[in-house]
């Protein structure tokens, strides 16, 4: 006891920090804080919407939806989680719009593994203006534009992700990855002056030109000046030509070395940090591959297994108000093999709950629902009809009174093919029927 009590206030705590992670808009933290809540306390069901929350703000709509779902599974009373999912549900254009998103980033992604790299960064900027907060989405192109060169698109995506998420690790290696490519331009700027001897010469030009040695001697005046002058300047001359020169040669020389040294220097820095930039890319591109890989295969089925929850959920609910005909008819489209138990230590069993429910849905269900399809018919509304009568077959795919009488609907609406399929059908499969005759009858023998 004083052991599970423990571990609650450890969760509790991870709670409050992820709380106050997530009002710092630290939101990649806060998930990790809430993840380790949860771990810790799995009837935690503050952290489970907190957790959901946030998801819900990184453009994760699934994961969301998935949090509040086994949140509530958890506990139904007064859990915060039931207004988000009732607000989604008022709100079904917004999970349409979330699917669309989501099916634009797996096309983009696709594009980039077949190298379409142009038409990846149009799909996943279609993906961004639907969901603007759509984290993996925005950090997927901002690969692409830093990949193309476009350093200040890509820095536009990272810092609005970082707004979103003020502390996200992989938007702010990103960051970082943009930096070589803003001191490449400075530094080529610096070697393109260096390595230009003409300016050089140019400069070197000018500043003779400008100050010719007679102007330092020109206020000296006679002759004996003159000579005395003239005599200095040809030891001096001769000094230069013998002396000076050839340290002068030698010194000019090491100068120019030194900058040859330094410019190849610079170049090999250059082609290193491109060459180190380049692998960096290359190794980014290959874990996105990684990550979309995995995303690619799950997100599906996590969509898929997440919408069995919500026809769940209906179920429950319109049992529980004896609407037996809209809960069979809920079940015929539920996919019990997605529902799975959670260790929620509250003795809730999902797959308990339908076994409970479950036979009285199969044995009254089609029954119910072929009485709304024979309803339908009467009135003129074949298509509707149809729809009916195989939500009672998809809960007893043998009932053949269902088939028959959805061929009839077919032939009213004059598809006579199908119609003859199914009587054919029924006349062969189900030779000992009561219905055998009618469709033969039917079917023309």
């Amino acid at each position: 006891m004083k052991k599970r009590r423990k571990l609650e206030q450890a969760s509790n705590g991870y709670y409050n920090l992820g709380l106050s992670l997530a009002k710092e808009r630290n939101l990649s933290s806060a998930l990790n804080a809430l993840s380790i809540a949860m771990g810790l306390n799995k009837k935690n069901i503050d952290a489970r919407n907190l957790y959901g929350l946030i998801q819900f703000e990184m453009g994760e709509e699934a994961k969301a939806l998935i949090s509040w779902v086994i949140s509530i599974n958890i506990n139904p009373i007064n859990n915060m989680a039931q207004n988000y999912l009732q607000k989604l549900r008022n709100r079904s254009s917004y999970l349409e719009k979330s699917q669309d998103a989501i099916s634009k980033y797996n096309k983009a992604i696709s594009q980039i593994r077949t190298m379409n790299y142009d038409m990846a960064r149009i799909t996943l900027k279609q993906a961004v203006d639907i969901r603007p907060h759509y984290v993996k989405a925005m950090l997927a192109l901002s690969i692409l534009d830093i990949r193309e060169g476009r350093a200040s698109e890509a820095k536009k995506l990272l810092e609005s992700v970082i707004s979103i998420d003020r502390f996200n690790a992989k938007a702010i290696a990103y960051l970082d990855e943009l930096k070589p490519l803003k001191g490449k331009s400075v530094r080529k700027e610096k070697l393109d002056v260096i390595g230009s001897p003409v300016k050089k010469a140019k400069a070197a030009e000018n500043m003779n030109t400008s100050m010719p040695v007679t102007d330092i001697y020109r206020n000296y005046s006679g002759l004996f000046t003159a000579i005395n002058v003239g005599i200095g300047l040809i030891i001096g001359a001769c000094a230069m030509v013998f002396l000076y020169m050839p340290t002068m040669k030698v010194s000019l020389s090491n100068i120019h070395n030194k900058e040859i040294v330094e410019v190849s220097q610079k170049l090999s820095d250059t082609n290193l940090a491109m060459e180190s930039l380049k692998t960096q890319n290359e190794d980014l591109n290959e874990q996105v591959n990684k990550l979309t890989e995995v995303n690619n295969t799950s997100t599906e089925n996590m969509n898929y297994k997440l919408l069995q929850y919500v026809y769940f959920l209906g179920l429950i609910k319109e049992y529980n108000t004896k609407n037996y005909t809209r809960a069979a008819e809920i079940f015929s489209n539920l996919d019990v093999g997605q529902l799975t138990d959670v260790d929620n230590g509250l003795e809730i069993s999902v797959t308990g709950i339908f076994a409970e429910i479950a036979p009285k849905m199969r044995e009254e269900g089609p029954k119910l629902l072929i009485k709304v399809a024979d309803e339908l018919n009467r009135s003129g509304d074949f298509a509707g009809a149809i729809g009916y009568y195989d939500a009672a077959l998809r809960i007893s795919p043998d009932y053949v009174e269902a088939k028959y009488k959805k061929a009839l609907s077919y032939k009213a609406m004059g598809d006579i093919e199908t119609a003859n399929n199914l009587f054919t059908e029924i006349i062969t499969n189900y030779p000992d029927d009561r219905f055998v005759n009618d469709s033969k009858k039917e079917r023309g023998y």
